[in-house]
């Protein structure tokens, strides 16, 4: 669909810009902040199942969505995350640079990543987006991007760097955590879908005075080691009761992913999907075979982390 949109005569050429999804290796959720969200311990893992953006200057400002997860769920307008980020962008700037590029921007976004499944896709959208409507306006820097990536979204920071971070806050504040080797995941989607207020609102009624939030050292050790077991007898989600109390059928994906073999299973953000751990390529696809034939389980999908974060890629 890209071809349909043109840009008129003179403007800069198009860029197009690739963004990783995500899968939370260990989420641990504390008591609600002064500013109204849970504090996290989370440690994000970049995945290359990846979201590509082209922005193309000089078009009516259209955001056309196509690829394998595209569907009338992703919003077209101003509450698209990849549209709220070029025009956060044009806000920041306008009075100092030339930013007219970004006026009228087409967005054409191939979703490669499952939607509303815990995987950050419309996040990965969001940094796609700054990261490429910052070069086509000369660049900006880094630390101002992650800044302005706050304002969007709490895991939008994160995928701008990509790699595998520790995240507190509300997932913002990040700090690189050494990784040793490639983690190969199977990522198990649902056909259903789950609220992230509802998952928390859950998790409150099930924990009603949390202890504060951490990651494990255990589990820090386990990924500069590159240390499947370790990681798996370390790492959890806090929100996995509360995902699994709205869509009990999680629990059986759970249980059928530990009998298949999988070191480590693993909830997705606040869901619904599943993350594998598996122990390499081939346990990865004997895994996706298996879980592919499980009842509640829409697809199983074979991605390996930790991937790189937002970046232009090259034409040609």
């Amino acid at each position: 669909m890209t071809e349909q949109l043109s840009p008129r005569p003179g403007a800069p050429t198009p860029v197009r810009v690739r963004a990783p999804g995500k899968i939370n290796v260990h989420l641990g959720v504390g008591g609600v902040g002064e500013d109204g969200y849970h504090e996290l311990a989370t440690v994000f893992q970049a995945l290359d199942l990846t979201e590509t953006l082209t922005l193309i200057p000089g078009g009516t400002g259209a955001i056309i969505v196509q690829g394998r997860y595209a569907d009338d769920t992703v919003p077209r307008g101003e509450a698209n995350l990849a549209r709220r980020a070029v025009d956060l962008l044009i806000s920041t700037f306008e009075a100092e640079r030339n930013v007219d590029a970004l006026r009228g921007l087409d967005i054409v976004i191939d979703k490669q990543v499952p939607v509303s499944g815990g995987m950050g896709g419309g996040s990965a959208d969001a940094a796609a987006a700054l990261t490429g409507a910052a070069h086509l306006i000369g660049g900006v820097e880094t630390e101002v991007l992650a800044d302005l990536a706050v304002d969007i979204g709490a895991d939008v920071p994160f995928l701008l760097r990509g790699g595998t971070a520790i995240g507190h806050g509300r997932g913002e504040k990040l700090s690189p955590v050494l990784t040793r080797g490639t983690f190969h995941w199977v990522m198990a989607t649902s056909a259903g879908q789950l609220s992230t207020p509802a998952v928390y609102g859950r998790f409150d009624e099930l924990t009603p005075d949390p202890a504060p939030a951490e990651v494990p050292p255990e589990v820090l050790k386990a990924l500069a080691a590159g240390d499947v077991d370790a990681l798996a007898a370390a790492a959890g989600n806090d929100l996995t009761e509360a995902a699994v109390s709205f869509r009990p059928e999680l629990a059986e994906v759970l249980e059928a992913g530990r009998e298949a073999g999988a070191v480590l299973p693993l909830l997705s953000g606040s869901g619904p999907t599943i993350g594998f751990l598996a122990r390499d390529a081939h346990h990865a696809l004997d895994l996706a075979v298996l879980l592919q034939a499980t009842r509640g389980v829409k697809e199983a999908l074979r991605t390996t982390g930790p991937a790189a974060g937002a970046h232009v890629v090259p034409s040609g």
